[in-house]
Order: C-alpha cells, then sequence, then structure tokens
C-alpha cells in the first residue's frame, strides 16, 4: 500500500512543486520507477490537466491510476486560462477601420454644390422671389461617374438647394446610357408669387407643343434652340467644369 504524508486535517495537499513532488515519489515507489522519470510523467500529466488537485485518499487513487494509464502517452500541454493566443490578441488590437465620411461632406461634393449654386437660382421664374425652382440634367454615364457618381451629385444638388433656402426633392437614377438627376424646390409658396408660378407653369405647354409642331422642319427646331431641359443640362455642366478646374485635387 502506497503511502504519502497529508499536509492538513482535510486531507489535501496544496497544488504546485509540493503537490507534484509528493505525487512522483508515492508513483515511484508505487511502480516503482526513478523519481525523475515519475516527476516528469507527472509533470506531462498535470499540464495536460488530467490530475486532480485534491490529493485525499480518493484524489491520490485516482491521480495514481491516471498515471499508470497514461505512461507511454504523449501529454499535449494546456494552455493556461489567462493566457490570450498571439493570433486572437493581434486581431484584437488590430485598430479598425476609419469610417467613410458622409458624401456631403466630400470635398467634391461642397465644391459642386457651390458651382451649382447659382444655377438653381436661375432656374427660379423670373419675380417669384427665388421660389419654384428645379433644375434636370441628362449626363453621359461617364460625366456622372466622373464628377464622384449619381449620390454625389444628389448629395451636391441637395446642399446647394438648402442653402438657397429650399424645400428639397431629389431624383437621380442610372441607365446603360443615361443618368438622370433632378432636384425641385417643393415649399409652399406665398401668395404674392403664386401668379407668377402658375403664368410659369402654363408656358411649358406651348414650347412643348411649338417643338411638336417643327419636327421635320430643321429651320424651326433651330430656331426654337435648345430645349428646356437641354439648357439645364448644359447649365449643369459649365458649372461642373467650373467646380473641377476650381479645385482639380478633390477629384483626383
Amino acid at each position: 500500500m502506497v503511502r504519502i504524508r497529508q499536509s492538513g486535517p482535510d486531507g489535501i495537499v496544496m497544488s504546485g512543486r509540493t503537490h507534484r513532488t509528493r505525487l512522483a515519489r508515492a508513483f515511484a515507489s508505487a511502480r516503482p520507477m526513478a523519481y525523475q522519470k515519475a516527476l516528469s510523467h507527472v509533470i506531462a500529466c498535470s499540464e495536460a490537466g488530467l490530475l486532480p488537485t485534491r490529493l485525499d485518499k480518493d484524489g491520490l487513487l485516482q491521480a495514481l491510476d491516471v498515471l499508470q494509464q497514461n505512461i507511454g502517452v504523449p501529454m499535449p500541454k494546456r494552455t493556461p486560462p489567462h493566457v490570450v493566443p498571439a493570433a486572437v490578441a493581434t486581431a484584437t488590437a488590430q485598430p479598425e477601420p476609419a469610417k467613410r465620411p458622409a458624401l456631403s461632406k466630400e470635398l467634391r461634393c461642397l465644391a459642386l454644390a457651390e458651382a451649382l449654386k447659382p444655377v438653381l437660382q436661375a432656374s427660379c421664374p423670373e419675380g417669384a422671389g427665388g421660389y419654384g425652382g428645379s433644375l434636370e440634367a441628362r449626363l453621359h454615364p461617364s460625366d456622372a461617374q466622373a464628377l464622384g457618381g449619381v449620390e454625389l451629385i444628389r448629395a451636391a444638388m441637395r446642399r446647394a438647394a438648402r442653402q438657397l433656402g429650399w424645400r428639397v426633392r431629389t431624383v437621380g437614377y442610372a441607365r446603360e446610357r443615361l443618368v438622370l438627376v433632378i432636384v425641385q424646390d417643393v415649399r409652399e409658396v406665398p401668395a404674392e408669387f403664386a401668379d407668377v408660378l402658375e403664368a410659369d407653369f402654363m408656358s411649358a405647354p406651348v414650347e412643348m407643343h411649338q417643338r411638336m409642331a417643327a419636327v421635320g422642319d430643321e429651320a424651326a427646331l433651330s430656331a426654337l434652340g435648345p430645349g428646356p431641359v437641354q439648357r439645364q443640362t448644359e447649365a449643369f455642366l459649365q458649372a461642373a467644369r467650373a467646380a473641377v478646374k476650381t479645385d482639380p485635387e478633390a477629384w483626383r
């Protein structure tokens, strides 16, 4: 029968070097085998998490049984719970990617919005007190992409319109051969400007009928000049070119 000296009245031997040493001596006596070899085996089983922490009577028998069963078995080392794996530490230490700023704060958007303000002002009917303005531009996809895309263009339109005091509604979509962007002032019009805006609204069908009647007549179409959308598209492009020219670094 193997005997082991206990360290307290409850029969528990504290874990650590003393724990391993006493268990190794007990195992070396039970086998029998060399003490150093028994100690190495105890350490390997302990690091693998196989041994009990209590060395009372039952714990000792359990520990000796585990040691006996694992003679000659390679012992994997267990990572201590307080040690964080290097890969995890590296991953958690990486800084979070910087958030992309809102389109309305990009330099391109700021520059384009500033250039568009006079264009939007000019779209308001004369005598309407700055109400009723709108801008529609039909762009080639490559032109829209060079300016930052349809969403950036819409953001610039909104910014310019709001700086003019407009209540804004925008539309924008991209197709294979066309990009359409629209901004409108949808504020309620004061009564003093209502007649002016109504007259401007009624003039649009008149011009449309004139153009429809001139279809096939090159001279008549030439006399009418560019249509409303064409005029606004050209005004938009001129403003965009001026914005790019003013701050070319923002567009690279």
